[in-house]
């Protein structure tokens, strides 16, 4: 009796170490999307609180540990849908007066010198945060975090067409909200 709790308690502490390996390798993506998604602090910090508490319930599920970055991420991005549907999306911060995250997400990102740029930056954040979420995330994902059509596509489970078109949707659409006068540079 007393090896089987041995045991027992042995492949929950292993178990929970696999655990914090692999949430530590996707900790900060994991933060990004939910920034994305969120669009506040306060509630990606609660959506990956919340993640995290389901994934380690979930993890014995998970088949192929190989995959728990995409199943993750999965996870936490329907974790965001399901609040939304019992809710309305939260306006953008610098609708009700602040432009915190704005600037949050300008830090991440290297900035030209130019004071200009800084400005477009942010009318380009600005944009890309009034788009719907079904646009907004993959091109978030995939011109801002670097992620594959395919990687996308694996996060939001669509196909990697379906991510394309919805990027090149999103790319047209925050090209019509920023206006003709802005100027795209590669």
């Amino acid at each position: 009796m007393i090896a089987l709790a041995l045991t027992r308690s042995d492949s929950v502490a292993a178990r929970n170490e696999a655990f914090v390996a692999h949430y530590e390798e996707v900790h900060q993506q994991a933060w990004r999307l939910a920034l994305y998604l969120c669009g506040r602090r306060e509630d990606a910090e609660d959506l990956l609180a919340e993640s995290v508490a389901r994934a380690i319930k979930a993890y014995d599920k998970l088949k192929d540990p190989t995959r728990f970055h995409w199943w993750f991420m999965r996870l936490m991005r329907n974790l965001h849908i399901d609040h939304c549907r019992g809710r309305k999306r939260q306006l953008d911060v610098a609708d009700y007066g602040g432009d915190g995250m704005l600037w949050e997400r300008l830090e991440r990102y290297p900035m030209h010198g130019n004071p200009g740029r800084k400005l477009e930056s942010r009318q380009v954040f600005r944009a890309l945060d009034s788009l719907p979420e079904q646009l907004r995330l993959p091109l978030a994902l995939t011109a801002l975090e670097g992620y594959s059509l395919e990687e996308v596509a694996q996060i939001m489970g669509l196909t990697a067409g379906a991510v394309k078109v919805r990027v090149h949707r999103a790319r047209k659409k925050l090209l019509e909200i920023l206006g003709p006068e802005f100027e795209v540079q590669q």
